[in-house]
């Protein structure tokens, strides 16, 4: 079973080392969507000040991480033209998840925890961004019914753009 729980500065050090199992699984797949250092510990600790930094559990045990961000996001917001949608959303960012969870095929589950998350906090509209090599996210989030809104401009670079509708999760 798949759950989500708010990280605390306890999960840093396996916050940490699930980030590096994902930025290395990258480069094993000829990208670099994440430079060396990123996230760093000072992103992860303002996602928790924020409360807005999770960890994955897999069946109680910790296996992965990402931001739900309930405030918005400034650069999807400044993009506002790219979006479907102008309703109030949550943003989806930092998903990593550690080498032991490859092949078990969380990706779709986990999605559906996090939108039942969005959901059960008021929310119908999930928002992310992924980079241009990074196709097996882009695979998974068109299995998982986002719309892929081309490739757009944020300042963290060329990344292509996702968003889906919630009904009744």
């Amino acid at each position: 079973m798949i759950e989500l729980s708010l990280a605390t500065p306890v999960d840093m050090p396996v916050i940490m080392d699930i980030c590096d199992d994902a930025r290395r699984f990258q480069r094993e797949q000829g990208f670099n969507q994440w430079p060396d250092g990123y996230p760093s510990e000072e992103v992860i600790a303002a996602d928790m000040t924020a409360s807005r930094g999770f960890m994955i559990l897999l069946d109680g045990v910790k296996v992965g991480y990402c931001v739900i961000d309930f405030a918005g996001e400034s650069e999807y917001d400044r993009l506002s033209d790219i979006w479907t949608s102008a309703v109030p959303y949550a943003a989806v960012h930092r998903l990593a998840l550690s080498a032991n969870t490859r092949g078990k095929r969380m990706g779709l589950p986990l999605f559906e925890v996090i939108e039942r998350f969005v959901v059960a906090n008021g929310i119908s509209v999930v928002k992310v961004d992924t980079g241009l090599e990074n196709i097996r996210m882009q695979r998974l989030l068109v299995s998982a019914g986002y719309s892929d809104l081309g490739i757009q401009q944020f300042e963290w670079g060329p990344r292509i753009a996702y968003e889906k509708m919630l009904l009744n999760k």
